[in-house]
């Protein structure tokens, strides 16, 4: 495997921190962290192996925490959400922290078993900094984001990636079973990965454009490359895989399925990813990768949004399902609500969720009249069917671990968001909607964004304070339910005067 020049890798990071950053990409990008991993991936034995070496400028000079998703699959799970998420008969992995370097000393590392975290010692010193930590692991079995079955692995959450240090502190959240509970920041990413010649590979990288470094008896090393990106996700893949692919702008769409998949099926996902790129790219601002894939993986998960790329699950694929065309859409809009502007999913998931609803609603209306109303209804009557929840006192504004299941989950973060976007689209009309949150993108592009900015961006394009709208929608304050509808008239005969 190649190894990493850290002269190299200093020297580039140094240049890329000096230059000048374009207004649009914000601060957050003056120092993103670097990402460096060399892999082995073995789908026979469902093995993966590797180093990772991690360079950052740490905010905390003491410390330094490591989210292990991977650790999370090595033990068993109890409760009804667990069920949903794994599945029936899961099988465990394992995974083991081999060794763990710090500016090439060696130090150990602390566990927090419960929230499957490790705590990396700095010894207080400032400036840059380097981990670099070796790992295994066997892939768990089961229906979520980090599985195999015979045709394919898939790999989402299984890298190390720094946890946030924001102006709140240290998150160090646990997995939850409930929503997606990751929260991280930009970075840039190096993978080389080794596999069998026989195998394909999509992820969060422009794969078509990757170099192939080596090669000996049996297998292959990848370099892939990405830039400005959340998380890294990949996808390992037999032979029975195949893959269309359009180009949209500057980037190409491309589409993987089995060949006992229904090629038709597969054919509308297609069409409806590259169709809802080109629609979001014009209606919240340009998408900077060049490449764009949608994988067909096994499991449960429906559906589950990466960097440049998303898992549709295998059940979206039989012939006659409609289902797909919806869940990649969503998962596509995903790419600037998560993707290019973040958020904490943890305790703020509505951010991220609601608006991508949102907008999958706009996108579904405009392409597909009869199918957009369906949708369109029945989130409006989840989203503003609340009695039950304002007794439960259950709101979107809420930690994942405060969500008892995943209806309520569903009703709150996805339905009440995006019924308020929907509405004050009524008011405002969907052009100026979507003009005001490509301003908001703009802004927070590869930044993370939170409640409080949104609602300060919110009233700053209203012309006027919108706490109490929010308020309602967002914390199912009834206390609010009069001076919310009447914001929402003023904001209507503003408009209207216009």
């Amino acid at each position: 495997m190649k190894k990493w020049v850290s002269m190299v890798g200093c020297s580039l990071l140094f240049l890329t921190w000096m230059l000048p950053v374009n207004a649009e990409e914000g601060t957050a990008l003056k120092r993103k962290p670097l990402y460096q991993a060399d892999v082995r991936i073995d789908p026979i034995k469902k093995e993966v192996a590797g180093t990772v070496t991690i360079t950052f400028w740490p905010k905390d000079p003491t410390r330094a925490y490591l989210h292990l998703y991977p650790n999370v699959f090595t033990e068993e799970h109890q409760g009804m959400l667990w069920e949903e998420l794994l599945g029936n008969g899961p099988t465990l992995g394992s995974y083991t922290n081999k060794k763990l370097l710090v500016d090439g000393v060696a130090v150990v590392g602390k566990q927090i078993k419960d929230l499957n975290i490790l705590e990396v010692p700095l010894e207080g010193q400032a400036g840059l900094r380097k981990i670099v930590m070796e790992f295994e692991m066997t892939l768990p079995r089961n229906d979520g984001r980090m599985s195999y079955d015979d045709q394919s692995i898939w790999l989402g959450n299984w890298l190390p990636v720094l946890a946030v240090y924001d102006k709140e502190g240290w998150h160090l959240d646990p997995y939850e079973p409930v929503g997606d509970p990751f929260y991280s920041e930009n970075a840039d990413y190096e993978v080389n990965v080794t596999l069998p010649k026989d195998y394909q590979l999509a992820s969060t990288a422009s794969d078509r454009a990757a170099k192939q470094l080596s090669t000996s008896e049996g297998e292959k090393t990848i370099q892939l490359d990405a830039e400005n990106v959340r998380d890294f996700a990949l996808v390992v893949m037999d032979d029975s895989y195949q893959q269309t692919e359009t180009k949209v702008g500057e980037t190409v769409v491309r589409t993987w399925w089995r060949k006992t998949d229904d090629s038709a099926t597969a054919e509308q996902i297609h069409e409806a990813a590259a169709k809802s790129l080109a629609y979001f790219h014009h209606q919240l601002g340009a998408y900077p990768y060049t490449e764009y894939d949608v994988v067909r993986t096994g499991g449960a998960i429906n559906g589950m949004e990466y960097p440049a790329l998303v898992f549709l699950d295998g059940r979206h694929f039989f012939a006659g399902e409609e289902t797909g065309i919806v869940t990649v859409v969503h998962e596509t809009a995903h790419q600037w609500f998560y993707g290019l502007l973040g958020n904490n999913q943890v305790k703020e998931a509505w951010l991220d969720e609601g608006f991508t609803e949102y907008v999958t609603l706009s996108y579904l209306s405009q392409q597909d009249p009869l199918l957009g109303a369906e949708r369109v209804r029945r989130r409006l009557a989840q989203g503003t069917s609340v009695q039950y929840y304002v007794a439960e006192e259950l709101r979107p504004w809420q930690a994942l671990s405060a969500f008892p299941d995943n209806q309520s989950y569903s009703d709150l973060v996805y339905s009440r968001p995006s019924s308020m976007l929907w509405l004050l689209q009524g008011a405002w009309g969907e052009e100026r909607v979507h003009d005001v949150l490509k301003q908001y993108v703009e802004k927070y592009r590869y930044q993370v964004v939170t409640g409080k900015e949104w609602g300060a961006f919110l009233s700053e394009m209203a012309g006027e304070d919108a706490s109490a709208f929010l308020d309602y929608w967002l914390k199912v304050d009834m206390s609010q339910q009069e001076q919310a509808a009447a914001w929402l008239e003023r904001q209507r005969l503003k408009h209207q005067k216009k």
